[in-house]
C-alpha cells in the first residue's frame, strides 16, 4: 500500500462520475470540505491482497504517528489509485479502508472521500517540514519511505507558476524569470534557487556590504546553522518564537534550525574573558536563517522561509551606547543612499509579550528616543511592536509600487546579556554587564534583491549588472574580431558575453536589450579595420561609433567606481 500524508489547512472534494461500476452509491452529494486535517491519500496494491488486516494495521499505525507529530485531530481517508501502477482489486481496497476507519475513528474525527469515483479536489498544504510525507506500507516490513517510481516522483516536482495577469510587469518574480536570476520550486517552499546571474548580484552586494562594514569597524563571524534547544530557551526564543522554528532531532536531543543569529554570536563573545578595552565589539554575520511561515503568505523574495540576514551584534558599555546607535543610523543612511532608497524611521516600543525588567525597557526606549531627538531625526512611534527582548528603531523604504517595507532594524537589548550572564572586566577590575545592539542594514538579502530588482526595473547599474557587456559580430566574417574584443574585456575582469551566432545584428541587439545588458558592442568591417568599437548603451536610440577600446574601458571603470 502506498500513502501520501498531507497536513492541510483544508481539503475540498466533490465526486463526479463513477470510475468503477460497482462503486457504492454516494452518501453525501456535492462538495465536501474538511479544515485543518491530515489527508491520507492511499492506493492499495495487488501485493496487499490477502493481507488486508496487517496492511490496515501498519498503515493506521503510521497515520497515528504522523498525526501526533503534526497535532492533527481530523483525518481524511482519500482513495487515490494513481499512487501506484499495480492497484489491487476494488474489494481489497475497500476492505483495507474499512479496517483503517475502524482503527482510527475512536481517536480522530474521521472523514472518507468516496471510493470508485472520479473526483475534483483542492488541498492546501501547510508547508512545514512534516506537512508532506510519503510512505510504502508492507505486510512484512511495516513502512518504507521509498514509495513512488521515478516518473511519479518527478511529476510532484514543479516550478512556481506565476499568474502574470495579477502582477505588474516590473514585479521581481517576472523579472527574475525573464533575466534568468532565480526561481522557486514546490519542493522547497519559500526558498530561493539562485541562478548564475542572480548569484552575481548577490555576491556583488555582499562584497559591497563587507567593504562598508570593514570601513565602519566591524569584524565578521559565522555561527552554526543548527543548535540545541537549550540555547533558544536561554535566549527566550523558545517561549516567544517556537512556532516559527524548524526543529529536528539528533543523538536523542532536540535541535533548532536557527531563526536568528544572536545566540550563536553571544557564544563567540563568551568564548573567553573580555576587557573594557575590547569594547565596543562590532561583530557582523551574513547568517542563513530559517523561519516557519504559513504557505499562503509566501511571496517571491519578499516573504520566504530561508534567507540571509546581514546581521551584526555590537557589545558596548553604557557610556558608548549613544554613539554606537548613531553610528548604526549613519551606516544605514550611507548604504541606502548608495542605492537611492529614501527611508523613514519608526521607534517600536515594548510589546505585550516581552521579557525582562520593565525598568530596563523604559531605559532602553528613552535611550533610543534621546538619540533620535539629538539628531533631530523625523520618526514615528510604533507602540507595542518592539522585539520581545528590547525596543527598536525600524527603517522603512517605499518600493517602486508604493509598498512600504521594513528592511534595516536597530534593537537595544538589556535582556540577553543578563540571561546569558555576559560580562567584561572594567577599568576598576570588576565584572560589568555589556549592553547589546542587534542590527541589520539589508535586513533580508533576498528581500533586498527583490526590492532593487523592481526599483531598477531590471536595469541594474553597471557595477551590479550580471552581464555588463555583450559583444556582437555584425556578420560571420567579423566573428574573430568580436572574439578578440570579448577576450580583452574578459581578461580585464569585466562580466562579458559574446554573440557570434549567424543571426542578424538587429536580432542580436534586440536580444541583448531584452536582457537589459548595460553595454552592447557591435564589431563590423569598419570597427575591425579601424580597431574601434560601436558602443550602444541600453535604452539608447543610437550607438556611438569610432570609440577606442581604452576609452571604453576607462568609461566602464569610472561608472563602476561611482556605482552607476
Amino acid at each position: 500500500m502506498k500513502i501520501l500524508l498531507i497536513h492541510s489547512d483544508f481539503v475540498e472534494f466533490e465526486a463526479k462520475n463513477k470510475a468503477i461500476k460497482t462503486a457504492p452509491e454516494l452518501k453525501v452529494k456535492g462538495k465536501q470540505r474538511v479544515d485543518d486535517c491530515l489527508v491520507v491519500f492511499s492506493a492499495v496494491e495487488k501485493s496487499d491482497e490477502g493481507r488486508e488486516k496487517v496492511i490496515a494495521e501498519n498503515a493506521s499505525r503510521e497515520v497515528i504517528s504522523v498525526a501526533k507529530q503534526v497535532g492533527a485531530k481530523r483525518v481524511v481517508l482519500y482513495p487515490f489509485v494513481h499512487l501506484t501502477s499495480a492497484p489491487s482489486k476494488p474489494d481489497t481496497a475497500i476492505a483495507v479502508l474499512d479496517q483503517m476507519e475502524g482503527l482510527l475513528k475512536n481517536d480522530y474525527e474521521l472523514f472518507r472521500a468516496p471510493f470508485g469515483y472520479y473526483k475534483s479536489f483542492d488541498v492546501k498544504c501547510k508547508g512545514h517540514p512534516l506537512s508532506e510525507l510519503s510512505r510504502s506500507i508492507t505486510a512484512e516490513g511495516g513502512v518504507s519511505e521509498e514509495i513512488l517510481d521515478l516518473p511519479a516522483l518527478r511529476s510532484r516536482v514543479s516550478k512556481t507558476v506565476l499568474d502574470r495577469e495579477k502582477l505588474k510587469e516590473n514585479d521581481h518574480r517576472i523579472l527574475g524569470q525573464t533575466l534568468d536570476l532565480f526561481s522557486f520550486y514546490n519542493v522547497a517552499p519559500g526558498m530561493v534557487f539562485w541562478h548564475p546571474k542572480g548569484m552575481v548580484i548577490r555576491n556583488k552586494l555582499i562584497e559591497y556590504w563587507r567593504e562598508e562594514h570593514r570601513k565602519a569597524g566591524y569584524t565578521e563571524v559565522m555561527t552554526p546553522q543548527v543548535m540545541e534547544e537549550i540555547l533558544w530557551k536561554i535566549s527566550g526564543h523558545w517561549d516567544h518564537y517556537k512556532e516559527n522554528i524548524f526543529l529536528s532531532e539528533y543523538d536523542k536531543r532536540r535541535f533548532a534550525v536557527k531563526p536568528m543569529n544572536c545566540p550563536g554570536g553571544i557564544l563567540i563573545y563568551k568564548s573567553r574573558a573580555r576587557s573594557y578595552r575590547e569594547l565596543p565589539m562590532r561583530a557582523s554575520e551574513l547568517g542563513l536563517v530559517h523561519r516557519v511561515e504559513l504557505s499562503g503568505v509566501l511571496s517571491g523574495m519578499f516573504r520566504v522561509t530561508q534567507f540571509t540576514q546581514d546581521d551584526a551584534h555590537i557589545y558596548c558599555t553604557e557610556e558608548q551606547l549613544e554613539d554606537e546607535i548613531g553610528r548604526v543610523i549613519d551606516l544605514v543612511g550611507k548604504m541606502y543612499g548608495d542605492f537611492h532608497l529614501p527611508f523613514t524611521m519608526e521607534l517600536s516600543t515594548k510589546p505585550e509579550k516581552a521579557m525582562g525588567d520593565p525598568k530596563l525597557w523604559e531605559k532602553a526606549e528613552s535611550t533610543l528616543e534621546k538619540v533620535l531627538k539629538k539628531r533631530k531625526a523625523a520618526y514615528k512611534i510604533n507602540k507595542g511592536d518592539g522585539a520581545f527582548y528590547g525596543p527598536k528603531i525600524d527603517f522603512h523604504i517605499q518600493d517602486s509600487l508604493g509598498r512600504k517595507w521594513q528592511l534595516a532594524t536597530l534593537q537595544l537589548d538589556f535582556q540577553m546579556p543578563e540571561r546569558f550572564d555576559m560580562a567584561y572586566t572594567g577599568e576598576d577590575g570588576r565584572d560589568h554587564r555589556p549592553i547589546m545592539l542587534h542590527r541589520t542594514v539589508f535586513g533580508s538579502l533576498e528581500r533586498f534583491v527583490g526590492i532593487i530588482t523592481e526599483h531598477y526595473n531590471g536595469n541594474f547599474p553597471l557595477w551590479l549588472a550580471p552581464v555588463q557587456v555583450r559583444v556582437l559580430s555584425f556578420s560571420e566574417k567579423n566573428n574573430k574580431a568580436a572574439e578578440r574584443v570579448y577576450q580583452q574585456l574578459f581578461d580585464l575582469g569585466y562580466r562579458v558575453e559574446k554573440d557570434v551566432s549567424s543571426g542578424t545584428v538587429q536580432a542580436k541587439v534586440r536580444d541583448a536589450e531584452l536582457q537589459k545588458i548595460p553595454y552592447i558592442l557591435v564589431i563590423g568591417d569598419k570597427e575591425e579595420d579601424a580597431g574601434t568599437l560601436a558602443v550602444r548603451e541600453h535604452g539608447a536610440k543610437k550607438p556611438r561609433f569610432g570609440v577606442k577600446f581604452d576609452e571604453f574601458a576607462k568609461e566602464m571603470d569610472e561608472k563602476i567606481k561611482a556605482m552607476k
